[in-house]
């Protein structure tokens, strides 16, 4: 194992245990965040992948470790804190891609990943934190490095399908985009604290909810919901997106959507009791794993041409999208600057490269 850092934080682990080894061949692929619900299938698929050049780094070194010994020698362990710089600069030292599966000082990895040459991935799906990392496309191109952005389910898989269905409707001006979340997944703590704090934000949305067709769900109701695919979309397609949520449980989408229109989510934001309500919801048992995304581009005749994907565990679809990305990069073949994930390679070819890997099942509607 790796030498961490002298801090004792969270799951600290003795110096001794990690060791401290010269960076691979090729540069080591580090996964922040690589024992979490999407990082430690990120750190697994990377592993198989590249053995031997993975580390799962985090605060927490015990978990790290466990990931990393679980492995059989493929994937390394590191503890580090990417609030202190120190800590930064060390892991950063002979890594050549950094995958990062937190949202925690996110534009100050990117930046310390980038001004030293090293590719950045962030599956971060808030508005907020893709833009600021955009504002570095400059600092990438000076460094050689490339940043890929909206990686995931959605925003990522959604992106690329919206890149397909305007190729295939080349007049489309309209995109609408509906993920159906699991309520009982195998989503992690940090991606249900970001869908509560979505839902208790301001909703500035002007679209309404909206009936769309699930493959092998039915109807189902979707509404507003602010993540970033939308806005990505829009500026790498030309195109007006929006997109809408809705849970597995049609129940519980009702019964979530009511209460954010009488703002109940807004009180419990100005109370204070965000962290209160992800811990309660974290204890929900309602519907179960499965996930669903439809894509549909509108062209201003009606004509519209729509792709779909469902399947089972949204963390794990996430991490395979994740994953894919990394292994991109690591091939060379990338431009400099600071990409969305529909950028970085024909849409069509990697959507099929996806559909190999088991991600889901697709289906296509054309009219």
């Amino acid at each position: 194992m790796v030498g961490s850092s002298p801090q004792q934080g969270p799951g600290a682990v003795p110096e001794e245990r990690l060791i401290a080894q010269e960076p691979p061949p090729g540069g080591s692929i580090v996964v922040l965040g690589g024992y979490g619900a999407v990082g430690r299938i990120v750190s697994e698929l990377l592993g198989r992948w590249y053995p031997g050049r993975v580390v799962v780094a985090g605060r927490n070194g015990r978990l790290a470790q466990e990931v990393a010994g679980a492995s059989g020698g493929a994937l390394r362990a590191r503890q580090v804190d990417v609030t202190r710089p120190d800590d930064l600069e060390q892991v950063l030292t002979g890594a050549a891609i950094v995958v990062m599966c937190i949202e925690r000082a996110n534009t100050a990895v990117a930046r310390a990943c980038l001004e030293r040459g090293i590719h950045h991935v962030d599956i971060s799906a808030s508005t907020s934190v893709l833009a600021a990392i955009g504002e570095l496309d400059g600092l990438a191109r000076a460094h050689d490095a490339t940043a890929v952005l909206s990686v995931g389910l959605a925003p990522g898989l959604t992106n690329l399908l919206a890149r397909r269905c305007c190729e295939l409707l080349t007049s489309a001006d309209t995109v609408d985009i509906t993920v159906m979340l699991p309520a009982n997944g195998d989503h992690g703590a940090d991606a249900l604290r970001w869908t509560v704090e979505q839902l208790t934000a301001p909703d500035r949305s002007r679209a309404r909810p909206q009936r769309v067709r699930l493959p092998g769900h039915g109807r189902r109701t979707a509404h507003p919901f602010p993540i970033a695919d939308q806005h990505t979309v829009s500026a790498t397609l030309g195109v007006r997106a929006t997109t809408r949520v809705c849970f597995d449980s049609a129940a519980l989408t009702t019964a979530v959507f009511a209460l954010r229109s009488v703002g109940f989510f807004s009180l419990v934001r100005r109370l204070g009791a965000t962290a209160a309500l992800t811990a309660l919801l974290s204890r929900l048992r309602v519907g179960g794993d499965r996930f669903a995304v439809h894509v549909a581009a509108y062209a201003p005749d009606g004509t519209r041409v729509a792709y779909a994907v469902t399947g089972r565990e949204e963390s794990r679809a996430t991490a395979i999208v994740t994953a894919h990305v990394a292994r991109l990069l690591d091939g060379g073949d990338v431009p400099a600057g600071v990409l969305q994930i529909d950028q970085v390679r024909d849409a069509a070819t990697f959507i099929e490269e996806l559909r190999r890997s088991g991600i889901g099942s697709f289906s296509t509607v054309a009219q």
